[in-house]
């Protein structure tokens, strides 16, 4: 089953920078990796996904169309886009407590495993204000993980994270693809965490999708998704090696 389906979906800004007919495909069970660098429209093409900012073309999300069916689709969709999402002056907890209250049946249990996941149980009753941007962005995570939708939606998931948090981002990841079968979309302007993490890519550049592969395929071309992505871009602009 297709997961998400896209169908010429464009959304120009005033600068000519966001999206342009992009057509895209997220099977159930993909952990599929939006690869590109900062201003290809990764950002804006979740956008227009998630139906946050308006766009020409066609979304359906689990077969239902994403306009008429907004309510249903993001009763089943966790998502964190850009900045998290988070009241300074409520504590972690009070913070996912306050996004699980437009779910059904999200107990007080669910919540602090969610927090325990991202490792921020210890500071449950601290304010998030006074988060790093690190614990910022786990306490992103923490929201659109609580409701234990069917597909995810991350954008630069790991942005402000260090070392260890990156791992272990990644590994919540893989956890809940392989034991619950969650479908996850991924932006990052980084190959080798794409490679990592997602069993497909696609990459955008300049507003453009411009190629799409398995991770598995694409390595099999190129030592590294880094490669792969250079090369593709490399075809796209027509360079000449002199």
């Amino acid at each position: 089953m297709n997961v998400i389906e896209t169908n010429n979906l464009t959304k120009l800004y005033k600068n000519n920078r966001g999206i342009k007919n992009i057509s895209l495909t997220v099977e159930k069970g993909d952990v599929l990796g939006l690869l590109g660098p900062n201003g290809s429209g990764k950002t804006t093409a979740m956008k227009a996904i998630l139906n946050l900012v308006r766009a020409e073309g066609a979304v359906k999300i689990f077969g239902m169309n994403l306009h008429n069916d907004f309510e249903k689709i993001m009763l089943r969709t966790g998502a964190l886009i850009e900045s998290p999402a988070i009241y300074k002056d409520l504590t972690a907890y009070q913070n996912v407590k306050m996004h699980a209250a437009m779910y059904p049946d999200v107990t007080k249990e669910r919540i602090e495993h969610t927090l325990r996941a991202v490792h921020l149980l210890q500071y449950k009753d601290d304010k998030a204000g006074r988060f790093s941007l690190g614990m910022k962005q786990r306490l992103g995570l923490a929201i659109a993980f609580v409701s234990e939708p069917e597909l995810i939606i991350l954008d630069e998931p790991v942005n402000g994270l260090d070392i260890e948090g990156v791992v272990e981002v990644r590994e919540i990841i893989r956890r809940l693809n392989e034991e619950k079968g969650v479908t996850f979309l991924i932006s990052s302007h980084m190959a080798s965490e794409i490679e990592k993490t997602c069993n497909k890519v696609a990459v955008m550049y300049e507003s453009e999708l411009i190629a799409f592969s398995s991770t598995e395929d694409a390595l099999r071309l190129h030592p590294s998704l880094e490669d792969y992505f250079l090369a593709v871009v490399k075809d796209k602009r027509g360079d000449v090696v002199i």
